[in-house]
């Protein structure tokens, strides 16, 4: 399976609708539910209504360390702990017990631009008390804690990268869903920012502020709707345009616009409302500040909430790299 993160040419892709029967009555389709812990807190409403009013001059907001009743997870690393509380998050809200996710029909996608660097930090720059970082230096480590944790013996992909990661995860688990390759799909994301402050203060030209440390996680199930899904992929300074003029904008609900900085989103939501005016749009880094592959998986969790019935659009950039991802809505639900 190929990440299209970075694509040479602009393209869409429908899902195909194979082995679509109902498997759960969820009321959000085929999301069975969500976790989100992040440096505001636990969950959708601890989220501020305007990030910089909430933090003036703030640039890291890190996230409270879980702690977690394992002798396995004594030595991890806080990002694989974060990890596994956001799955035990998403297992909670979508009222799943551990057996649901255990063996091969669970599939899980992580997406991540910084889970792994703290470790590397870590174990480059420390003395050698540190070599126990050395195992959590890979990207996998994350995702293979999680693995191990639950059971999960099924698909598994890493996507590593801004944004666009997260709306690649959520097409692939789509993917891996309507293929039956498996019968629920856990995505995941988590940035940890706080142990390399310095590392992100050198480079802070790059991406914006605040850096919001966030451990996210939807659980998806096959569903009906997932024949509606379609992704795209562009590149170049039209590449947005070249994504959205492809879609129809009276038949969109909204658009959830994820940016690495927040004039890249101004700049980005000034071309959109040209293109689709009236259209609602969002800009993820507003509500949340900049969470780079967690947020479009923050910005689904916010249309299933507060959307009204409809197809949304979660649009994603990485530099001159741009996704995007049409995700058909039930109706609203609070």
């Amino acid at each position: 399976m190929q990440c299209l993160s970075g694509a040479g040419r602009c393209r869409v892709k429908e899902t195909a609708p194979a082995h679509l029967a109902y498997r759960t009555e969820s009321p959000w389709g085929a999301v069975r539910g969500w976790g989100l812990l992040t440096g505001w807190g636990r969950g959708l409403p601890s989220l501020p209504p305007d990030v910089h009013s909430a933090a003036p001059g703030q640039r890291i907001l890190p996230v409270a360390t879980p702690r977690l009743e394992s002798e396995r997870l004594r030595r991890a690393t806080r990002e694989c702990l974060l990890g596994v509380a956001a799955v035990e998050a998403a297992l909670e809200h979508g009222q799943m017990s551990h057996d649901e996710v255990v063996g091969p029909r669970t599939a899980l996608v992580f997406a991540s631009a910084s889970a792994y660097v703290a470790a590397n930090w870590a174990f480059l720059t420390g003395g050698t008390e540190t070599a126990l970082h050395f195992p959590y230096t890979a990207p996998s480590a994350v995702p293979g804690e999680v693995t191990i944790q639950f059971g999960i013996t099924g698909p598994y992909l890493t996507l590593l990268s801004g944004a666009n990661a997260g709306i690649e995860a959520l097409w692939q688990a789509v993917t891996l869903l309507t293929t039956a390759q498996c019968d629920r799909a856990i995505v995941l994301g988590v940035e940890a920012f706080q142990e390399c402050a310095e590392l992100y203060a050198a480079g802070r030209w790059l991406l914006g502020t605040p850096l919001t440390e966030v451990a996210a996680c939807l659980i998806l199930e096959r569903h009906a709707s997932l024949a509606g899904m379609r992704y795209g992929a562009a590149r170049g300074e039209n590449g947005l345009l070249s994504l959205v003029q492809q879609e129809p904008g009276q038949t969109v609900a909204g658009v959830y616009l994820c940016t690495p900085t927040t004039h890249d989103g101004q700049r980005a939501a000034q071309d959109l409302q040209a293109h689709w005016p009236g259209v609602a749009l969002s800009l993820v880094h507003e509500r949340c500040g900049i969470c780079l592959a967690c947020s479009p998986l923050i910005a689904l969790m916010l249309a299933i909430t507060a959307g009204p019935p409809g197809d949304v659009l979660l649009l994603s950039q990485w530099w001159d790299a741009w996704s995007m991802l049409r995700w058909p809505l039930l109706g609203k639900n609070t």
